[in-house]
């Protein structure tokens, strides 16, 4: 390898190979495998959100022609010794429930599996799962987290003491003297501030939904143990997972990923209950057994993310520098009990990134979860950065727009530009150079332009804007959270196992990386619909070494963004109902509604990571709804709108222009900006 730019691998495009047999329909997705004598499961599924398990009778079914088996939660409570899905990693300050593969007793969220039934045929289960008679007492229900959190709320979970399971200071430090003295420097920022912006915002329910859905296919051999072909993006855990879930050893258990998958963004990460159903079942049954998750159980059951309200307030002087800030951040983790880091990881991992690329001295920032009647929220690019990263870019945007700053301006003049930089909650940015990429960005938006073609748009009745987000991720774990190499083996030191020799490179520290974002829309002020003009992104991701992977990487992740903050939004009625059932009334984006993504480059080599590499991952989804929110709110600042919610739909788009004409402000009615004489 050579350094980029010279001749070698690095920093050259290369031709990619796999795109003709997909695009020829000529893919090996899970559901495309032929077994001989493969049996198909279909789950029954809970259509009440909170209630008692009566009885479940399985009789009608079982006497259907080609029915094989029929199971229940009580059914598999005695076959499953062990078998409860455990949480991991363990989390002490977070209460733990644990949960069945099916139901037992108690049904806590509308899609919960209650029951599965096994055939010769997947449409003769889905006909003998629809005849399953369950019977159940309803209990009530709760679907909002600040209600959960209220006294006297209704119980998530029948006996539990609490709705709230989680509850963290993200900065102050560990003991009760460090986090006082916090909070005094963070009170006495605010008091010498001269401009203190209070906002509330808040990001719906929506999540990362691939092409394909979730699957598994399970073959058993009493000699040979498990085979498990499984549409996941961590086929190792899901081994040492599965092995302990099913009481076997983990030499008995072999995952077999596809060679094609139709994407996972976090949603197939997870070890489900419905795994371990079909795995039980083929070694009950002896023979293989597959389960493809349909279109409608994926949208209630998988995937779902980011349910987050942030109560955010910045303390600046008048130049827009960030003196102070304070978040008192609440999730809903629904259920709560399923997936494998119990709904609070994500949360918290979203509250300790709150102040991303930015050089904040002094916050207070703390977060509380609380469970609901929902489904539990799984990991979904970009965890928890997506609805922290629109409140904090949101406000800056705000904090602006009343300095009579331009808002490009106030950011570039708090990210971080010496390394390196501890933030207040901990993160260490190492290296970078974040004002180079932000620079970099604007020179390619050419903003002094734009402002111009803006004012005489607006001249002629026409609404553009122009928005800005960033964000910085970390990646790679350092060495000292896994046990030294020599320790891993019992081998000599200087020899390696087996017939073939593998080198690897663990970095001493992440490596952080930087995204900017622009977008520019035209706002129809009479329907409140918008159209993305155009979007570009900076990136530093150090050295670059396939420009048009990293290229399709960065234009793949805004369009996800893109689509969640436009369109996706899992609704839930107060019964706890879950009301989207199809992609007719959970849309996501279209080819039609985005424009081409340009990115460009402006990359400082990790002095850490050979050959220089940073982060690229999940993250960058993240900066995409506060830079098209902005960028809206820059186009209708006529009518002083001000977005504090997703998803941007035309009609709440039209309600804030109507209440701006109407002289009424179109910011919503919990906002407070305080000037010092």
């Amino acid at each position: 390898m050579t350094a980029a730019g010279g001749e070698g691998w690095i920093d050259r495009s290369l031709e990619r190979q796999e795109d003709d047999r997909l695009l020829a329909g000529d893919g090996e997705f899970l559901a495309d495998l032929r077994v001989d004598g493969c049996l198909h499961l279909c789950f029954v599924r809970s259509d009440h959100a909170h209630a008692r398990i009566r009885s479940v009778r399985t009789a009608a079914a079982l006497a259907m022609p080609g029915v094989v088996a029929a199971v229940t939660g009580a059914d598999l409570a005695t076959e499953m010794e062990g078998g409860r899905l455990q949480a991991a990693p363990p989390a002490p300050a977070a209460t733990r429930g644990q949960v069945w593969p099916l139901a037992v007793e108690e049904v806590c969220w509308h899609g919960e599996p209650v029951a599965a039934v096994v055939a010769d045929d997947k449409y003769v289960a889905e006909d003998a799962a629809a005849a399953v008679a369950v019977d159940y007492e309803a209990l009530p229900v709760v679907t909002d987290a600040e209600a959960a959190l209220r006294e006297g709320a209704p119980r998530a979970h029948d006996g539990w003491e609490s709705n709230e399971v989680f509850a963290a200071r993200c900065t102050g430090g560990a003991d009760a003297d460090a986090i006082a003295a916090n909070d005094a420097e963070v009170e006495a920022a605010f008091a010498a501030a001269a401009v203190v912006l209070s906002q509330r915002f808040r990001a719906r329910r929506s999540g990362a939904f691939p092409l394909e859905t979730r699957g598994a296919l399970a073959l058993w051999s009493d000699e040979d143990g498990l085979t498990l072909r499984l549409a996941t993006q961590h086929p190792h855990g899901a081994r040492l997972a599965l092995a302990d879930l099913l009481g076997l050893p983990a030499a008995a258990v072999r995952i077999v990923a596809p060679r094609d998958q139709g994407g996972g963004f976090g949603a197939t990460a997870p070890v489900c209950r419905e795994h371990a159903v079909v795995c039980h079942l083929a070694r009950r049954l002896g023979r293989p057994v597959r389960w493809i998750e349909t279109r409608a159980e994926h949208l209630m059951a998988a995937g779902q993310g980011w349910d987050r309200v942030h109560d955010l307030d910045i303390a600046a002087d008048r130049e827009g520098r960030i003196l102070a800030l304070r978040d008192r951040g609440i999730a809903d983790v629904g259920d709560g009990r399923e997936d494998i880091r119990r709904g609070f990881v994500a949360p918290q991992l979203g509250s300790v990134m709150l102040p991303g690329a930015y050089a904040i001295a002094h916050a207070d920032i703390t977060l509380r979860c609380t469970v609901t009647n929902k489904a539990s929220p799984g990991p979904s690019r970009p965890a928890d950065a997506y609805p922290a990263r629109f409140a904090l870019e949101r406000g800056l945007d705000m904090l602006a727009r009343r300095l009579g700053l331009e808002t490009a301006a106030l950011k570039r003049r708090n990210l971080i530009a010496d390394f390196p930089f501890t933030g207040v909650t901990g993160v260490r940015h190492d290296s970078g150079d974040y004002l180079k990429a932000w620079d970099t960005l604007l020179e390619r938006v050419d903003l002094a332009g734009f402002r111009a073609m803006q004012a005489d748009a607006r001249a002629e009745g026409h609404y553009l804007g122009i928005g800005f987000a960033c964000g910085a991720e970390l990646s790679a774990i350092p060495p000292d959270m896994l046990p030294p190499r020599g320790e891993r083996t019992d081998l000599p030191p200087g020899e390696t196992a087996g017939l073939a020799h593998t080198a690897g490179v663990e970095a001493p520290k992440p490596a952080p990386c930087f995204t900017a974002h622009a977008a520019t829309v035209e706002v129809d002020i009479e329907t409140g619909r918008f159209i993305v003009l155009d979007y570009v992104t900076c990136e530093d991701v150090g050295t670059v070494i396939d420009p048009i992977v990293v290229e399709g990487e960065v234009q793949g992740a805004v369009v996800h963004g893109m689509s969640n903050a436009m369109f996706e939004e899992l609704v839930y009625g107060e019964d706890g109902r879950h009301w989207a059932a199809d992609l007719g009334r959970y849309p996501l984006a279209s080819a039609a509604d985005v424009p081409h993504v340009t990115v460009a480059f402006a990359p400082t080599p990790s002095p850490d990571h050979p050959p220089g590499v940073r982060a690229l991952g999940q993250g960058r989804p993240g900066p995409v709804p506060g830079a098209l929110a902005n960028a809206i709110c820059d186009a209708l600042a006529p009518f002083g709108v001000e977005i504090t919610t997703l998803p941007l739909r035309p009609e709440m788009i039209l309600s804030l222009i109507e209440a701006g004409r109407a002289g009424n402000g179109g910011a919503s009615r919990d906002i407070a900006v305080r000037r010092k004489a």
